[in-house]
């Protein structure tokens, strides 16, 4: 019967790159799962380490736009509202709903998605989009907001509705008078900011529209 040669006594005589030729050969295998091992354990711990949580989704919702154009605003209320922490993040998105071709239509099943999954906590509209889903009940009454009557809104258009209910509110703002928005160029000169009504981040689209604000 083979006896089987331990590690030590198949090294033994052999000079050092034998020694190299003979582990590879015959623990290759041990070798590469255990480097496998090691990067996983690296890369999940990385992963955690720099991990960011969102603190609050905004997405513009319309025609095509110049994306670039929403990074300025989107840097500048990481900077002034989270001071550009670590583990919190503020998203500007896009979703572009102009096209009628099978891209579109995904952009359009995109959306219903992402608002399904409470991905979008303030979004820009136009008043077509507005009007054509203010009886779905998509859009948060702001005054619903802890605090929102403190804002600074007397320079501001206010968007009031009533809901299906028979009561008046407010349920979007104006961006024409928007400084940190007035750099995009927009399509539309209607661009509406709401709150989407399912969000759970009320607190974070609070303080995001005291800065807008």
């Amino acid at each position: 019967m083979d006896r089987t040669i331990s590690l030590r006594e198949g090294l033994a005589n052999k000079t050092f790159i034998e020694k190299l030729d003979y582990i590879w050969t015959y623990y290759k295998l041990h070798i590469i799962g255990t480097l496998f091992l090691i990067f996983f354990v690296g890369y999940c711990i990385s992963t955690q380490i720099n991990r960011q949580d969102v603190y609050c989704n905004i997405t513009y919702v319309g025609n095509s736009i110049n994306v670039e154009e929403l990074t300025p605003p989107q840097e500048k209320l990481n900077d002034i509202l989270l001071h550009n922490n670590k583990k919190l993040v503020i998203n500007f998105d896009s979703i572009f709903t102009d096209d009628k071709s099978s891209a579109g239509l995904a952009m359009s099943q995109k959306l219903q998605v992402n608002i399904a999954a409470r991905q979008i906590d303030i979004a820009i509209v136009d008043k077509q989009f507005f009007e054509q889903n203010f009886s779905s009940d998509m859009f948060l009454n702001l005054e619903s907001l802890n605090g929102f009557s403190t804002l600074p809104l007397s320079t501001h258009e206010l968007v009031k509705k009533t809901d299906s209910n028979g009561t008046n509110g407010t349920y979007g703002i104006s961006v024409k008078n928007l400084k940190l928005l007035n750099n995009i160029h927009f399509t539309n000169n209607d661009n509406i900011l709401v709150v989407i009504s399912n969000t759970e981040h009320n607190d974070a689209a609070f303080n995001v529209l005291k800065i807008f604000l």
